[in-house]
C-alpha cells in the first residue's frame, strides 16, 4: 500500500508539472496579439491622397540608463498614409519599421556594437535560432494612426518656407511591438512639397521622442532561440532601464509614383 501511494503521489506531481507547463504556455500564447488591422481614412473623405512610405527612413532609439547609454537605429520602413489636404484631421495610415535592420552604436568599438546588436535581436525574438514563424511575427513594429490633430487643420493655410508647407500634428494610435499592442501618442512635424491640393511628397519627423516600455512589450534577455535567460536582468543591473526613447524620420510619395 505504501508503494502504491508513493507511485500515485509521483504520478500526481508529474501531472501537476505537465499541466502547469501547458497552462503557462497557453497563457503566454494568449498574451500575444495579432497586429492591428490596416488603418483606413475616415469616411466621406473624397479628397484623401494615398502616399507610400519610402523604405529609407530612420528610427533612432536611446536607452538612457545610469551606467550606460544604449543607442542605435533601424533603417527599414514601409507603410501607407492617406492624407486629406482639406481636413488634415481626417488623415489615417500605418507606419512600420523593420527591426531586423536594427543596429546599435553605443560603443566606439565595432565588435562590441556587433555583439550588442545581436543581443538586441535576441531580446526582440529575432535571434538566428528562433523559429521562422516567430521571427516573421516579431520583425515589424507597426504604428496605426487612429486620430490626428493638425495645426493648421487645412494644408492650404500652412505657412510656406523654402517651397514647403509645414504643419504640426498630434498623432494618436496603436503601437504593435513583439506581440503586444499599446495606445501611444506622438507629436510630429510634417512638411509637404508641391501644391496644397495635390502634394508631391511629404516628410515626417518626431518633435519629441515616443516612449516605449520594454516590460510592457515583453522585451527582455533571450538566447538565440528566443528563450528567456533567467537571472540576466539582475546581472545587467543599472546598465538598462525600462524606458526606450524613439525618434523617427520618414518620407513618402504619392502611391504608384
Amino acid at each position: 500500500m505504501k508503494i502504491y501511494r508513493k507511485s500515485a503521489l509521483r504520478v500526481a506531481l508529474l501531472l501537476g508539472v505537465v499541466t502547469a507547463g501547458c497552462s503557462k504556455k497557453h497563457q503566454e500564447a494568449t498574451q500575444r496579439q495579432a497586429p492591428p488591422a490596416t488603418a483606413s481614412v475616415a469616411p466621406n473623405s473624397a479628397e484623401a491622397k494615398a502616399f507610400a512610405i519610402a523604405q529609407s527612413g530612420k528610427a533612432s532609439f536611446l536607452i538612457d540608463a545610469p551606467l550606460e547609454k544604449i543607442r542605435g537605429e533601424a533603417s527599414g520602413f514601409r507603410g501607407s498614409l492617406r492624407i486629406d489636404p482639406e481636413n488634415l484631421s481626417r488623415s489615417r495610415g500605418e507606419i512600420e519599421v523593420d527591426l531586423a535592420t536594427l543596429t546599435t552604436d553605443t560603443f566606439d568599438d565595432k565588435d562590441k556594437n556587433a555583439r550588442q546588436t545581436e543581443h538586441a535581436h535576441n531580446w526582440l525574438g529575432l535571434g538566428s535560432d528562433a523559429p521562422d514563424q516567430e521571427r516573421r511575427e516579431n520583425q515589424w513594429v507597426r504604428f496605426t494612426i487612429g486620430s490626428l490633430t493638425a495645426v493648421p487643420a487645412k494644408l492650404a493655410d500652412a505657412p510656406v518656407n523654402n517651397g514647403r508647407r509645414r504643419i504640426k500634428a498630434q498623432v494618436s494610435g496603436m503601437l504593435w511591438l513583439h506581440g503586444v499592442a499599446v495606445p501611444k501618442a506622438v507629436e510630429a512635424e510634417v512638411s509637404f512639397g508641391g501644391p496644397a491640393e495635390a502634394p508631391t511628397d511629404l516628410e515626417v519627423s518626431t518633435i519629441s521622442p515616443l516612449l516605449i516600455s520594454l516590460r510592457q512589450h515583453d522585451v527582455k534577455p533571450r538566447d538565440l532561440a528566443g528563450k528567456f535567460l533567467q537571472g540576466a536582468l539582475e546581472k545587467i543591473g543599472d546598465k538598462i532601464v525600462d524606458q526606450v526613447k524613439v525618434s523617427f524620420e520618414l518620407r513618402a510619395k504619392p502611391a504608384g509614383k
